[in-house]
């Protein structure tokens, strides 16, 4: 082919304009489509009692519990199950400890209770037997799996927590203290990970009690002053707990998003 019989084309600014106009048009329109697509969605979940879908999970993982058994994740299958992390030197959170107080006290007595998963992070698997007092308060209302780790801590912490879990807590050792997140994990009975209804939140107890602390001393330092209270309180965070559990059971055959 012969370049030098070619021209440079004619660009006609007008049709470039429209063209551009065009362009801009149908990035405003689809934007504002996917807008109220959000703006809806969250209107019709924000006034839902379903408790949101995070994750799930997959895999088969070996535990090795308290009482010396081998257990799998797949096992708690068809069962409600509250998860949480712990170690025995610092015990569990106040703030987490309450709430399940207050979450096994309300449901009916003689009626099914969720199953408590404890991942022990200083325990281990050659002594499981340390870790029976783990939560011990709560063996009659329910079953504790309490779950060490192997003897260098990855097997909790990798393969459960992270991988294979996917809780979204990774703990650290940090100058040869664990540092992990208390929250609470909800599992319904197909292994779904469960959130607040309506919100991606989790159940962070103690990052709702430190809001409520800073509001209380901020309240104190300034009393003449209008300060806007915090939307979640720890009392409002448990009360949306007790009655996702209860949603979970009223719906067991539930599966996926709606």
């Amino acid at each position: 082919m012969d370049v030098s019989q070619l021209e440079p084309a004619d660009r006609d600014p007008v049709k470039l304009r429209n063209t551009a106009l065009i362009l801009v048009g149908l990035m405003i329109v689809g934007a504002t489509v996917i807008l109220w697509a959000y703006a809806s969605f969250g209107k019709r979940t924000s006034q839902s009692d379903r408790p949101s879908m995070e994750a799930k999970i997959t895999d088969d993982c070996r535990m090795i519990t308290a009482d010396g058994e081998e257990r799998d994740i797949q096992d708690l299958k068809e069962k409600v199950t509250i998860s949480l992390i712990t170690t025995l030197e610092e015990g569990s959170s106040e703030n987490v400890l309450v709430a399940l107080r207050e979450v096994y006290k309300s449901l009916p007595e003689g009626e099914e209770k969720p199953n408590l998963l404890v991942f022990v992070l200083d325990a281990s698997e050659e002594s499981p037997e340390k870790m029976e007092g783990v939560l011990s308060e709560f063996d009659s209302m329910t079953e504790v799996w309490r779950v060490a780790a192997n003897e260098d801590g990855k097997v909790s912490v990798r393969a459960f927590l992270k991988n294979r879990m996917r809780f979204g807590t990774y703990p650290e050792k940090r100058n040869e203290k664990w540092s992990f997140d208390p929250k609470l994990i909800l599992l319904d009975q197909h292994l779904h990970l469960r959130g607040l209804p309506g919100s991606n939140e989790g159940w962070a107890f103690d990052v709702v009690a430190g809001m409520e602390a800073k509001y209380s001393a901020a309240k104190e330092e300034h009393p003449d002053k209008e300060l806007q209270p915090p939307y979640m309180t720890t009392e409002r965070l448990t009360q949306l707990l007790i009655k996702s559990i209860n949603y979970l059971y009223a719906n067991p055959e539930e599966k996926g998003q709606k």
